[in-house]
């Protein structure tokens, strides 16, 4: 067994067509799953590459796609896979696009959709929980709350076509107070790499009823183990959701001058930790609402070389009305405790010089049918509405209320063929060294001619800058450039102290070879735990930068 981390590889998209698998495994597969259920065919299976790739590269196209339908048949695959030495790739919704989508890690792997894995198995009203299969999105479960008129919010990231398990496993985030979903996961059953079966924590006791309730069971917590990683596949899981409250707000501050985000910053803390504010506020730049809200190409804001410029931003600030940074967030509770929060809210923001805050209150009982009636006033085209875009987008995500409305808006450019990568940093939540890593990223962005469009996603103690780098897909230049700098962002914020807590799978191993403290020794412990788990190193290799000693790239 190799015991010494790997450094990543130099990228480059490559153009060799992805290696086939063995025939006789499309026959097995075929024969457990049925025809309909196996997908070989070289252009069918191009819905499961990387979307915001070029078209010409092809390092992360599947030689397979098999999509079952049980657990059964999820332990059957795992086996075949074993037996013809051929690595996987599981996917829950694979929805997860500016990371790579569905794509595999390794060209010509077989990728196991779990979308047709879609059941609610238990909704508890009274325990405020669910029990549910990977291809449960987070819209089958709000339709499933609504449909049966329980008083249950989900928690829900800003795009609801996503798998809930997916998510959790990925460190994702929602906007409701049990917005941390890897933290309001509960209960894992999981197909190891021989296709033998595990429950976690209080479900390895049978039937045991707390299994979805209580976190902990005896001995050691291995679900966070699972998240991230590629140890197993999960199966069902458990998810709590939040009581319906009586009273909601949902709330914006801006603030006029890009440096105001450390005072914006430093006020929001406080009222985080001591539990006034209860979800994770997000904060966006103005080119990010005039990217994503604004409704109007780029060439509106600017027509220059490089980045926009100071006066394009001035523009995008006057004709928005965002300030240089908005940030949303929410309150939930008994009404008379709302009202003191929004008070302490409003005194506190009202000490940043030129601030505004607005907010809307809304009956719990009321909020479905107020924010998804036909009714509702529609935002004005173009930049003024860019605001009221964002309060409707934040009014439905902060009330457990799933939408895909930022997908009409992903493309600023002329082409309408955008895509995006991520670069998401975490640093510590204080004000000083949030703005030291905006000014750093916007001066890393302009050097190589791109717009910094940023939204910082808060948490009580830390916060993540996601920047979003937007692209013409169909520019194999442009797409060449943002997959390029990604790298480059990654290894020079690690030098500044900067750790990214996601990435696109072609940047795992980068992210990976940072978190190197005591000579990797956390990859030397992944390396020794995938090893014992999965010694063929079948279950989807590299992610997370994690392959074992079987498959690790040499060189």
């Amino acid at each position: 067994m190799t015991d010494t981390h790997l450094e990543p590889t130099t990228w480059a998209p490559s153009t060799d067509p992805a290696p086939g698998v063995d025939p006789a495994l499309v026959a097995a597969c075929t024969e457990l799953l049925g025809a309909d259920a196996v997908v070989s065919d070289p252009v069918l299976m191009r819905e499961f590459r990387d979307p915001y790739s070029h078209a010409s590269w092809t390092q992360h196209e599947p030689g397979l796609v098999v999509c079952p339908t049980t657990v059964e048949q999820v332990q059957e695959l795992v086996r075949l896979a074993g037996r013809f030495d051929t690595p996987t790739w599981t996917i829950s919704q694979g929805r997860n696009n500016g990371y790579g989508g569905p794509a595999p890690r390794v060209p010509g792997s077989m990728v196991i959709s779990l979308r047709g894995m879609n059941r609610i198995l238990e909704l508890d009203e009274e325990l405020a929980y669910a029990v549910v299969e990977p291809g449960v999105r987070f819209f089958d479960l709000y339709e499933e709350v609504q449909r049966r008129g329980l008083k249950l919010w989900p928690s829900i990231p800003d795009l609801g076509w996503g798998s809930i398990i997916g998510n959790a496993m990925d460190h994702g985030v929602g906007f409701t107070p049990l917005g941390d979903h890897p933290a309001r996961s509960c209960g894992m059953e999981v197909v190891l790499a021989d296709g033998s079966l595990v429950r976690t924590g209080m479900g390895a006791m049978p039937d045991n009823p707390t299994w979805a309730l209580r976190k902990h069971g005896f001995g050691p917590h291995h679900e966070g183990m699972l998240m991230q990683s590629n140890l197993g596949i999960v199966t069902k899981m458990g998810c709590w959701l939040v009581p319906q409250p009586e009273y909601y707000v949902s709330a914006e501050v801006t603030v006029p001058r890009d440096e105001d985000i450390s005072t914006l910053i430093d006020t929001v803390r406080p009222l985080l930790l001591d539990g006034t504010i209860q979800n994770s506020p997000i904060a966006y730049n103005v080119t990010l609402i005039a990217g994503a809200f604004s409704g109007v190409p780029r060439s509106h804001w600017y027509t220059g070389d490089g980045a926009v410029d100071d006066a394009a931003i001035e523009k995008m600030k006057a004709e928005t009305g965002a300030g240089a940074w908005l940030m949303r967030f929410a309150l939930f509770g008994y009404e008379d405790v709302v009202s003191e929060q929004l008070a302490r809210c409003t005194e506190a923001f009202a000490r940043i010089e030129g601030s505004r805050l607005t907010h809307r209150g809304f009956r719990g009982d009321e909020v479905v049918h107020q924010l998804t009636a036909l009714e509702r006033p529609r935002p004005a085209d173009g930049p003024e509405g860019a605001v009221d875009r964002l309060r409707q987008q934040s009014d439905t995500t902060q009330a457990g209320i799933p939408s895909l409305d930022l997908l009409d808006n992903l493309s600023w450019d002329d082409h309408g063929v955008g895509g995006h990568l991520d670069y998401s940093p975490v640093t510590e939540l204080d004000g000083a060294r949030v703005l030291e890593q905006t000014r750093w990223l916007r001066e890393e962005c302009a050097g190589e001619g791109l717009d910094y469009a940023a939204s910082l996603m808060i948490f009580p103690r830390a916060c993540i800058n996601i920047v979003s780098l937007w692209f013409n897909t169909a520019d194999e230049a442009g797409t060449r450039q943002a997959y390029e700098f990604t790298g480059t962002l990654i290894e020079r914020g690690a030098e500044r102290g900067f750790g990214a807590y996601r990435t696109h799978l072609e940047h795992m191993d980068r992210v990976a070879a940072t978190y190197d403290w005591n000579d990797s020794a956390l990859a030397r412990f992944n390396t020794r735990i995938k090893d014992a788990l999965d010694p063929q190193g079948i279950l989807s290799p590299g992610r997370s930068g994690i392959w074992g000693s079987r498959r690790a790239p040499q060189g």
